[in-house]
């Protein structure tokens, strides 16, 4: 007869092999009415070492979900995958060239479209382009493109790349729609990316098909940052209905200005404080001129509890409107707006919007493993990046449609701590296959 503290340590283990069995059957329902498979189908034509490549991609989405985090750790588990294929094929796959994996990305995003759009929800806010950047730190100065980058966080150097998102938001729902790489050369041509011409030699290399997907991706590494999120912005306004464009101050420039006029969407951006000129009543002034001019009678936003000023002006003879922010005793902010007709309190609703991206980059790096690839070919940095933006797409839409649920009940999970059962193995491997077959 088994003692006490074993019996409550068996009680436990079935506990939590129900919630997580819980979850992952809603999960693979949930994919269903997704119309998963669908949505793949792009990748069905493609095998490896006699593998669909579709198939390794579903096995890829629903790690997270059945509670591993990576192809190694599954495969270490002993679970019967019904591919019964090895980490090499998987690893295969993220390295191929072909994939194009931004085109699926945004597969999945137009698929979420359609849902809602079929649901017959009404439009219950503005639709908002969002654009920014984080940094994904690497450990390994072999891993293709790394480089030293600045990292405003910890006021630092640290050795990463520098991923550029744009994100949609729909009223609701908050979704990564594109992504690019980019890396910076620096000043010092003794220290190219920041590294040892010696260390910059031995990274990873390998020659690929020069209009290949990720080819192109290796050429955009050294692209800026502002043409990258041009492009970006220009692709996703063919097929997407936008009427806002919000940025922080990096992007904030005439370029984007220019965009937003000549699409007819407005555009609000946070501004530095720096020398750009903006014509009031004739007048060419500074933002710090402006400040000077305006500071001494702010008006008072009770709801917002903070100071502002607002100006109307011109920018390259096009109409702006400047909302120079304080809240407290802090520093003043200067805010842009191409929309003449917004208020203090409208534009700064809508700017808190982009606060949205911040959170996705926090929550895809915790849960969702964005930017822990170490992987030394630059192919598969890609489509680890990919995948962690597609599962977070699955789940913003379960989200908004699944019982009010919150994210966190299938990101929370986590291996039970004591040795896994048999049974849990065999229902880990039935959620491979149920996937498989969606």
């Amino acid at each position: 007869m088994l003692r006490h503290e074993d019996i409550a340590k068996v009680s436990e283990i079935k506990a939590e092999f129900g919630q997580l069995a819980k979850v992952a059957d809603r999960f693979l329902v949930w994919l269903k009415f997704f119309e998963f498979a669908s949505v793949h189908s792009s990748l069905r034509g493609l095998k490896l070492k006699g593998y669909q490549a579709n198939q390794l991609f579903a096995a890829l989405i629903t790690l997270p979900f059945i509670s591993y985090a990576s192809v190694h750790a599954l495969l270490k588990s002993g679970i019967n995958t019904p591919l019964d294929a090895k980490k090499d094929t998987y690893y295969r796959m993220k390295n191929r060239d072909d994939i194009n994996w931004q085109n699926l990305l945004r597969d999945f995003v137009n698929q979420f479209i359609r849902i809602v759009t079929k649901s017959g929800e009404p439009n219950s806010g503005n639709r908002v382009l969002v654009v920014d950047d984080t940094l994904l730190a690497k450990t390994g100065k072999l891993i293709e493109g790394v480089g030293r980058l600045w990292d405003h966080v910890s006021n630092r150097s640290v050795l990463g790349l520098r991923l550029l998102v744009l994100a949609y938001y729909d009223g609701k729902s908050f979704l990564p729609l594109n992504f690019s790489f980019h890396r910076e050369k620096g000043k010092r041509d003794d220290k190219p990316y920041g590294l040892t011409k010696s260390e910059y030699k031995k990274q990873f290399k390998r020659v690929r098909a020069p209009k290949s997907p990720q080819a192109t991706n290796k050429k955009l590494l050294d692209e800026d940052k502002l043409t990258s999120a041009i492009r970006m912005v220009n692709q996703a306004l063919k097929h997407l209905k936008v009427d806002y464009l919000l940025m922080d101050s990096w992007f904030t420039s005439k370029k984007f200005i220019d965009l937003a006029h000549k699409h007819r969407i407005n555009l609000i951006g946070m501004v530095k404080m720096g020398n750009m000129n903006y014509t009031f009543k004739g007048i060419p002034m500074n933002a710090s001129e402006l400040l000077n001019r305006f500071k001494k009678k702010p008006k008072r936003c009770r709801k917002l509890h903070s100071h502002y000023i607002e100006i109307t002006a011109e920018l390259d003879e096009k109409p702006i409107k400047l909302f120079f922010s304080r809240f407290g005793k802090g520093k003043w902010h200067l805010l842009l707006s191409t929309d003449t007709t917004l208020s203090y309190i409208k534009m700064m609703e809508l700017y808190q919007i982009r606060w949205g991206i911040e959170v996705f980059f926090k929550e895809a790096k915790q849960y969702l493993n964005l930017g822990k690839s170490q992987s030394n070919d630059f192919s598969a940095q890609v489509a680890d990046t990919a995948i962690a933006l597609i599962q977070y797409v699955l789940l913003t839409l379960k989200k908004r449609f699944g019982e009010y649920e919150t994210k966190g009940e299938f990101l929370e999970m986590r291996k039970p701590r004591f040795s896994v059962s048999q049974s849990i193995n065999d229902y880990g491997a039935y959620c491979l296959k149920s996937l498989s077959l969606l």
